[in-house]
């Protein structure tokens, strides 16, 4: 039994360089260094702050925020085409379309 676990030993001291490396995705490994992992996330969740404030910034400019789960993201996406129209028939900018897309991805999220 001690000769079993000796060679066990052995062998993952020996083969976890091996495991580092080969890491599966979203694990930190020696290509991708624990800062820039650091980075997406502080980036992920920049770019989820600045879709809220977009949502709540341009819808509230007319009418109260809708419920996200009430529709689908497919209908979402007809229903901001149609404000968009309505919001150029206003004067107001309508959203560009990484904007658009911005809060199509913030209703998506806030639907599940």
């Amino acid at each position: 039994m001690k000769v079993n676990l000796f060679l066990f030993s052995c062998l993952f001291l020996l083969l976890s360089p091996f495991m580092v490396i080969h890491a599966a995705e979203g694990e930190v490994s020696p290509e991708q260094p624990v800062l820039e992992q650091a980075e997406a996330e502080i980036t992920s969740a920049d770019r989820n702050a600045d879709s809220k404030s977009l949502f709540e910034g341009r819808c509230q400019m007319c009418h109260q925020l809708p419920e996200p789960g009430m529709l689908k993201p497919k209908q979402w996406r007809l229903i901001l085409t149609t404000m968009q129209q309505r919001m150029q028939q206003a004067g107001v900018p309508p959203l560009t379309e990484d904007e658009t897309e911005m809060v199509l991805e913030y209703i998506a999220e806030q639907s599940r």
